[in-house]
């Protein structure tokens, strides 16, 4: 779009109100309503402030020490949001509503920790070396008949599920929920996220939602408005719903599978080799060893939380090994060949709690890294990839994460030296609060007992 035609779907659409923001560090879309008449004056002045505490402060807003953006030490000074008009949007549950995803830049710069301007620089690099990126991301919830204040109530424990009952894949039972997902689905098509499907999940209320692929980017952009604007549709219906990769260890986690594949000039996906192993190219198998090769390292950026590493466990539908497999859904990475449109790489690493803009980056930066160097696949998993005793383990905490993301010499080439210390001080964060934190199950397990 450019400005007239802003000026246009304003007034044509009667809005009132323009949501101007971005992803933070955790991927939580936040900004500022603006007016319209002010968001119009901003668009022909550069721009909207912002502060930048909002990369310097944990999912709590807890201010994180050490950090060089969004501290006291910079004074909380302004940084500027340029609104990205392709993303401007209606806000179709919202009266008189628009959106828009902004990038960040401090004195004309981009914002080097921005997470859509870290994915931005990895995309650049795939566009010098003639290649585009197409990705999706499928999300996973747990939904609870539940509102902000019975979850702080019950201590976000002891939640009454949106329907009970294990029920995976059941079409009568997905049906039974269907004034709640139904309403969901409608809101996002309507909102510009393309939804393809989605059904019942392994496990009482959880569903998994399926949006359409498109250029990295975008799909990023989907995932950030997808997980804010499904939270305020079910709130509408009096439903609270978690992206948590792991709500309680008596349930399976929720996954958020990342599906990537390259595509170039000639609009041509290149992991496509009708005559190739599996029908896939040499390049998705250097690709696929790149990936494979960095994920240890870049973990970080695919499992940011304490909880992310809790549903990475043997038998738990989670890789615990940087493995690959043909339609494999126990290895890292699974091969889907079946035709040259649909040919891509899942990564199954992420969770439903990962920032998309971050993971994103991250796996297309590996599999760079593998087509530069040429890297070779290690031979696949057939069968059980949890009883691959000989292939690299994945980080199993936090902390081991971060300590391999501080050394990768990878992220700093892809990524920048002022991303990969933002991020790793910010995560080592998060390992410094959980440390401090007296538990449940060390109080059922040691009350009585020591």
């Amino acid at each position: 779009m450019d400005i007239e035609q802003v000026e246009q779907l304003i007034s044509e659409k009667r809005i009132e109100v323009v949501r101007v923001g971005g992803a933070d560090m955790d991927g939580v879309f936040r900004g500022k309503h603006i007016l319209s008449e002010q968001f119009l004056k901003g668009l022909h002045g550069g721009g909207f402030a912002q502060c930048d505490v909002i990369f310097g402060w944990d999912v709590q807003q807890e201010l994180i020490d050490g950090l060089e953006v969004g501290s006291a030490d910079g004074g909380f000074a302004d940084i500027q949001m340029t609104p990205d008009l392709a993303t401007l949007r209606v806000v179709p549950w919202m009266e008189g509503e628009a959106a828009v995803i902004c990038d960040y830049a401090r004195e004309d710069e981009p914002l080097g920790v921005s997470p859509r301007q870290v994915l931005r620089r990895v995309l650049a690099r795939a566009a010098d070396a003639g290649y585009e990126a197409k990705m999706a991301l499928e999300l996973e919830m747990r939904l609870f008949r539940e509102d902000q204040e019975s979850l702080r109530e019950k201590g976000y424990g002891d939640l009454r599920p949106l329907s009970p009952g294990d029920n995976c894949y059941s079409i009568h039972h997905a049906s039974l929920d269907e004034d709640v997902l139904g309403v969901i689905r409608k809101a996002m098509v309507d909102y510009g996220v393309p939804v393809e499907g989605y059904n019942r999940e392994h496990g009482e209320g959880m569903y998994e939602m399926n949006v359409r692929y498109a250029d990295a980017l975008t799909a990023a952009d989907y995932a950030l408005l997808y997980k804010s604007g499904a939270k305020e549709v079910a709130a509408g219906a009096g439903v609270a719903l978690t992206f948590m990769a792991k709500y309680s260890d008596q349930v399976d986690g929720c996954s958020g599978h990342l599906h990537q594949s390259l595509w170039d000039d000639d609009a041509s996906n290149i992991f496509w080799d009708a005559e190739g192993p599996h029908h896939a190219s040499e390049q998705m198998r250097s690709y696929c060893a790149g990936v494979l090769a960095t994920m240890p390292e870049l973990m970080l950026m695919y499992a940011p939380n304490v909880n992310s590493y809790k549903r990475l466990v043997p038998g738990s539908w989670a890789p615990t090994t940087a493995t690959w497999g043909v339609e494999n859904r126990t290895a890292a990475l699974r091969f889907i060949t079946g035709s040259e449109g649909s040919c891509r790489i899942e990564n199954r690493v992420p969770g439903a709690d990962v920032n998309a803009y971050l993971a994103f980056a991250a796996t297309l930066a590996g599999g760079l890294h593998g087509m530069e160097r040429g890297l070779e696949c290690p031979p696949s998993v057939e069968g059980d990839a949890y009883k691959a005793s000989e292939a690299p383990a994945l980080p199993r905490s936090l902390g081991e994460a971060v300590e391999l993301f501080n050394e990768s010499v990878v992220a700093r080439e892809y990524f920048g030296d002022e991303f990969v210390g933002h991020y790793a001080r910010m995560r080592a964060w998060e390992v410094e609060r959980y440390q401090q934190v007296v538990t449940n199950w060390e109080r059922r397990r040691y009350f009585e007992q020591v």
